[in-house]
């Protein structure tokens, strides 16, 4: 009996690296189009206006440093971006 021949091991493709860099690109493209379009929309397309649900809030008589809690509601009723930087503070008009 002879010894078998067996055929030299030469360079197979390697499909799964291939396989592997489709996916990364798949990932990074759907990384980047998520960022593109979750991105805000930009203020130059109009301008914001504020607005308030109400303007005055008759809360009656408080005992001194008694706490109170009022709700406003404020939205946006222009066409720009509207951006709060800072809490409002509240001015007390009427009565100390």
């Amino acid at each position: 009996m002879g010894k078998k021949r067996m055929k030299p091991r030469g360079r197979r493709p390697r499909r799964w690296r291939w396989a592997a860099l489709g996916a990364l690109g798949l990932i990074a493209a759907g990384a980047g189009a998520f960022w593109w379009l979750s991105e805000a929309p930009s203020a130059s397309g109009g301008t914001p206006r504020l607005v308030l649900d109400r303007e005055v809030v008759d809360l009656g008589y408080l005992g001194f440093e008694t706490p109170a809690r009022v709700v406003f509601t404020i939205t946006n009723a222009g066409e720009g971006l509207l951006k709060l930087a800072d809490a409002p503070r509240v001015k007390v008009v009427k009565g100390c």
